[in-house]
């Protein structure tokens, strides 16, 4: 299950897990070329949906998994495993949605074939 929260100025920041692994992509610009950052952590299956906060200048990302809650911080275009719990006390708290996207399968756009024409119906 993929989980992507709409960051604004075109970024979306996209969240999954694959097997023991999460990754997170930041992707930008439009489908036409799009961009993506991915970042994998082992971090273990996960055992609720991520949560995602606003604190001060970065997002952090909170996973819970049978090993225990890992923090992941994204800042910029910067994506990476925080080492200690941030305070969030005074975090806004911001709500992913479940997205149909996915972020191993996002390799490069292939250029789109023409359309074939339309035959009449009948």
């Amino acid at each position: 299950m993929t989980y992507a929260y709409d960051l604004g100025n075109g970024q979306r920041l996209l969240v999954e897990n694959d097997g023991d692994d999460t990754r997170v992509a930041l992707s930008s610009g439009d489908c036409a070329q799009q961009q993506n950052q991915s970042t994998g952590f082992s971090t273990g299956e996960w055992s609720k949906p991520p949560e995602l906060f606003r604190a001060a200048e970065s997002l952090v990302l909170r996973l819970e998994s049978k090993s225990g809650t890992e923090f992941i911080g994204v800042q910029g275009n910067q994506i990476e495993s925080m080492r200690s719990e941030p305070d969030l006390k005074n975090a806004e708290r911001l709500t992913l949605k479940e997205s149909k996207e996915n972020i191993s399968r996002m390799k490069p756009m292939e250029p789109m074939k023409p359309m074939e024409p339309m035959k009449p119906m009948g």
